[in-house]
C-alpha cells in the first residue's frame, strides 16, 4: 500500500552546532491515518548520518523553557498602583554510499532507525523523485514537484521516513540528522505542502549566547493584549496575531537565558545498563526492563520509553494469535509457545544502546556542553511559508525569562490595579475584568529585523501608540470611578522586563517603564508596516554559500568542549 506524507500540525526543534556540523533532534506530531500511511521526507544539504533520539530529552526542554503568566496579590492602600512589577568530542564525519536502484536517482543509504525506515536519494528530477517514492511506499503530496526542483537545483539530498512492519503511530519518536553546516535553518517551503494553518513551531537552541531568526522577523508582543488575570489563556492567538502583523514571517523569544534552568534528571541514563542483560534467560528480559523502570507490568504492561516496544517485538516476537501485550506482561506464562528464534543477545544489547541508553547519554552531554538556552516560537500558514527560516547567535542581548508575574494591587478608595513585570500599571473596571481593547491596539510591541555583526533594528515600534491607548484608558476609567490623586496613569513599555540595556538588550523602550521613546539599534519607525522580506530564503551549507542547511524541526548537537557551569 503507498504511503501518504505526514500532515504536519506542529513540531519542536532543538538546535546547536559546532565543529563545522549540525545536530537535529526532531520531533513531529502527526496527525492522520494508520503506520501504512505514514510517511516523511526531508530536504538536507549534504549526506547526513541519522540515528535514534530521545523524546525525554526534547520533553525536558519544552517543560523548562514553556511560558507562564501569573499573578500574586500585592498592596492594599488608597489611590495605590505606584508598586513596582515582579518576574519571579561526539561528531563525526557523515558518510554514505550505495549504488542507484533508478537511473534518475540516487540511492544513498537504506537503513533503519528505531521504529522508522528510511532512505537517502540524491540527484534525479522531480519526476523521478516522485517516481521513485511512489513505487516505493513513500508517496510524496502531489504538490510537491515544483519544490523538489528547488532542493534539488540546490543540490540537496532528502531523507525519505516511513514506520516499519513492527512500528504504529504511537511508535513515532524523535530522529537525529546530523550533516555538515554551520547555520541552523528549518525547511519551511517543502513543509508547507503538508501544513495546517497557524503550524506551532519551536525552535530551541542550545549554543554560547542567545539566538534570532536571521530572514524573519523578530516580535516583542504587546503585554496589554494578554489577560493577566485568567494567566493568558488567549496566549497563542496573540502571538498568531502580533506575527501577522509583522508579515507572517516570524518568531516571538519564549525563553532566553541559562541552560540549567531544564532539569537533567529525566535523560539521566545511570540506571539503564546494558550490561544487564549479559547471558540472560530471553523469558527474563522484560523483569530486567522492569527492574530499570523502562516498563510497568501487572495484567500488561506499560512503557516508560517510546522504543521499549519496538524493542521486545524485534527481539521476542508475539506468536499468531497472541496479545503482546499479555505476553509481555508474563513471558514466563507464555514460554511454551512464544519464538524465541529471532533471540540475538549481541543484537539486543546494541539495540539496547541505540534505542535507549546512547540517545540518553548524548541529551546529558548536550546540557553539560552548553551554557546558554534560546526557545523561540511561531504560528504559521502554509501561504506564508515561501522562504526557510535561518538563524544565529546575536551577543550583546538580555535574557527572556519564561516565568512572568503581574502584581494585584488591592485599592480601598477605587478600583484595583494590576502592575505588569514591565512597570505598567492597568486600572481594572467595576466588574474586576481585564480591558478589552479595540482593533487599533497592536498586538506587537516590537517589530525587530536581524543585523550581521549588530544589535536588531526596530522596524516597527508601537509602544508610542500602546502607551497612549493605555494612559487613556486609565485616566478614562478612573474618571467614570472617581478615583483621583493615584498613579495609576502609567504607560506601558512593552517590555516584559527581561532584557536589560546594559546587556545591550533588544528592547524598544529605554529609561523607567512607560517612556514612549524607542531606542533602536538600527532604525527606528512607530507604526505602519514592515517593509517585505527577502523571498531568496534558502539555507545555506556555510556563510556566503548558496547550498541547503536543511532541518525539519528539532535540533541538538554536540561540542567539543564542556561548559562550565
Amino acid at each position: 500500500m503507498g504511503g501518504m506524507p505526514v500532515d504536519q500540525t506542529g513540531e519542536t526543534i532543538v538546535f546547536a552546532q559546532g565543529g563545522g556540523f549540525v545536530e537535529a533532534h526532531v520531533q513531529i506530531n502527526y496527525d492522520g491515518g494508520d503506520a501504512d500511511q505514514f510517511s516523511w521526507i526531508v530536504p538536507v544539504p549534504v549526506v547526513p548520518e541519522i540515528e535514534v533520539g530521545s523524546l525525554a530529552f526534547i520533553n525536558t526542554l519544552r517543560s523548562a523553557t514553556v511560558p507562564s503568566y501569573g499573578i500574586v496579590n500585592g498592596t492594599n492602600e488608597c489611590n495605590g498602583g505606584s508598586a513596582t512589577g515582579i518576574s519571579t568530542g561526539f561528531i563525526t564525519d557523515p558518510d554514505g554510499g550505495g549504488a542507484s536502484i533508478d537511473p534518475g536517482v540516487d540511492v544513498l543509504e537504506l537503513s533503519t532507525a528505531g521504529a522508522f525506515e528510511y532512505v537517502i536519494l540524491q540527484g534525479g528530477t522531480s519526476a523521478s523523485m516522485m517516481q521513485w517514492l511512489e513505487a516505493n511506499g513513500y508517496a510524496p503530496n502531489p504538490l510537491a514537484p515544483g519544490l523538489f526542483d528547488e532542493y534539488i537545483d540546490e543540490g540537496s539530498v532528502f531523507v525519505a521516513f516511513r514506520l516499519r512492519h513492527l512500528a504504529g503511530i504511537e511508535d513515532l519518536h524523535p530522529i537525529v540528522i546530523r550533516y555538515e553546516g554551520d547555520e541552523p535553518c528549518i525547511p519551511l517551503r517543502l513543509t508547507a505542502v503538508a501544513a495546517k494553518d497557524d503550524m506551532d513551531i519551536r525552535a530551541i537552541f542550545l549554543g554560547e549566547s542567545r539566538v534570532l531568526p536571521t530572514n524573519y522577523r523578530h516580535v516583542r508582543l504587546n503585554n496589554l493584549q494578554l489577560d493577566w488575570l485568567q494567566r493568558a489563556p488567549a496566549y497563542a492567538d496573540v502571538v498568531s496575531a502580533a506575527l501577522n502583523e509583522a508579515g507572517g514571517r516570524a518568531f516571538v523569544t519564549e525563553y532566553a537565558g541559562n541552560s540549567n534552568v531544564v532539569d537533567p534528571t529525566p535523560v539521566d541514563a545511570t540506571g539503564f545498563n546494558p550490561d544487564d542483560f549479559v547471558n540472560i534467560d530471553p523469558v527474563n528480559v522484560v523483569e530486567v526492563l522492569e527492574a530499570q523502570g523502562l516498563v510497568v507490568c501487572t495484567d500488561t504492561c506499560e512503557y516508560t520509553h517510546e522504543l521499549v516496544p519496538i524493542l521486545l517485538r524485534e527481539f521476542i516476537p508475539a506468536p499468531p494469535g497472541v496479545d503482546p501485550s499479555l505476553l509481555y506482561a508474563c513471558l514466563s506464562c507464555y514460554e511454551r509457545v512464544v519464538d524465541l528464534s529471532a533471540w540475538d543477545e549481541a543484537a539486543f544489547i546494541e539495540r539496547y544502546r541505540e534505542y535507549i541508553s546512547d540517545p540518553m547519554v548524548h541529551a546529558t552531554d548536550l546540557l553539560d556542553t552548553w551554557p546558554y538556552l534560546t526557545r523561540l516560537y511561531s504560528r504559521i500558514s502554509p501561504a506564508e511559508m515561501t522562504a526557510d527560516p535561518m538563524f544565529a547567535e546575536v551577543e550583546g542581548l538580555g535574557p527572556v525569562p519564561n516565568v512572568l508575574g503581574a502584581q494585584r494591587n488591592t485599592d480601598t478608595c477605587c478600583n484595583d490595579t494590576v502592575v505588569l513585570p514591565d512597570g505598567a500599571n492597568v486600572r481594572l473596571s467595576n466588574s474586576g475584568s481585564w480591558p478589552s481593547w479595540d482593533s487599533k491596539m497592536p498586538n506587537a510591541a516590537v517589530i525587530q529585523q536581524y543585523q550581521p555583526g549588530a544589535l536588531p533594528a526596530n522596524e516597527i515600534n508601537n509602544l508610542p501608540a500602546i502607551n497612549a491607548a493605555l494612559g487613556e484608558y486609565n485616566a478614562a476609567t478612573d474618571a467614570l470611578l472617581g478615583c483621583f490623586g493615584g498613579s495609576t496613569g502609567g504607560s506601558s513599555s512593552g517590555d516584559d522586563g527581561s532584557d536589560s540595556t546594559d546587556a545591550g538588550d533588544d528592547t524598544a523602550s529605554s529609561g523607567s517603564p512607560g517612556s514612549t521613546t524607542g531606542v533602536s539599534s538600527g532604525g527606528t519607525s512607530t507604526g505602519g508596516a514592515p517593509g517585505a522580506l527577502d523571498d531568496d530564503g534558502g539555507c545555506r551549507t556555510g556563510s556566503g554559500g548558496s547550498g541547503w542547511l536543511a532541518m525539519l524541526l528539532g535540533v541538538a548537537i554536540a561540542a567539543t568542549r564542556r561548559r562550565h557551569r
